[in-house]
């Protein structure tokens, strides 16, 4: 399949109109056997077993495993799609709840499975970069641009450099401790790196479990 397939649509694709059912039955097999066994180690067949259905039934809804895998993973991305609270703490503040939600942290953890398998799977790795990677960083990207037209940021800001700053040290985390970072090492990377980078004080955040509903 051409690399172009996987990323040409955002929303996960899942071939004609079936009983959905089984369509979440699948992905969720998926996604349990890529955090248990890794991206190697999974096969179309493996899915289909443990998603109690027959392998043809996989096979007519995806063309292959990497095409599985990603929109696995697409159902495990944010639900926000702006960071936007009005003020930059208080966008830290959702940022950090958005990334160690239940449902981000799952997302690292197939993130993880796949990754020594991004170099030889040019398909797999075009879909990674244009559905996972680059629009995250688009989204804090433009939060912190929103907090430089409000006058919070000084004009000189690598606000590229520093919206990779969180996603790309949480998943470095996650691939050498094998478990997904928490939110306590989400808040050190704030206020220890993040912050200093923006030109910021480095502060305490007000952030509580119960703000990891977002996701």
């Amino acid at each position: 399949m051409p690399a172009n397939d996987l990323v040409a649509t955002e929303e996960p694709r899942r071939g004609r109109p079936r009983d959905p059912s089984r369509d979440d039955a699948i992905i969720d097999a998926a996604i349990d056997l890529l955090i248990r066994d890794g991206y190697d180690r999974v096969s179309m067949e493996n899915v289909a077993s443990a998603a109690g259905v027959g392998k043809a039934t996989v096979y007519r809804r995806w063309g292959s495993k990497a095409e599985l895998v990603v929109d696995a993973m697409a159902t495990l991305k944010p639900s926000i799609d702006t960071i936007d609270t009005g003020s930059l703490d208080g966008d830290i503040e959702l940022m950090v709840a958005v990334s160690c939600s239940p449902r981000s942290q799952r997302l690292f953890q197939v993130m993880v499975s796949i990754c020594s398998a991004l170099p030889r799977e040019p398909e797999l790795l075009e879909a990674f970069r244009a559905r996972f990677t680059e629009p995250r960083i688009a989204r804090i990207s433009a939060m912190l641009e929103r907090a430089k037209a409000r006058g919070e940021l000084g004009p000189d800001i690598d606000i590229e450099m520093a919206a990779s700053l969180l996603p790309s040290l949480m998943l470095q985390r996650a691939l050498t401790t094998g478990q997904p970072a928490g939110r306590t090492y989400a808040e050190q990377i704030v206020r220890s790196v993040l912050l200093p980078v923006l030109g910021r004080p480095a502060q305490p955040l007000t952030t509580t479990d119960s703000e990891t509903s977002h996701d």
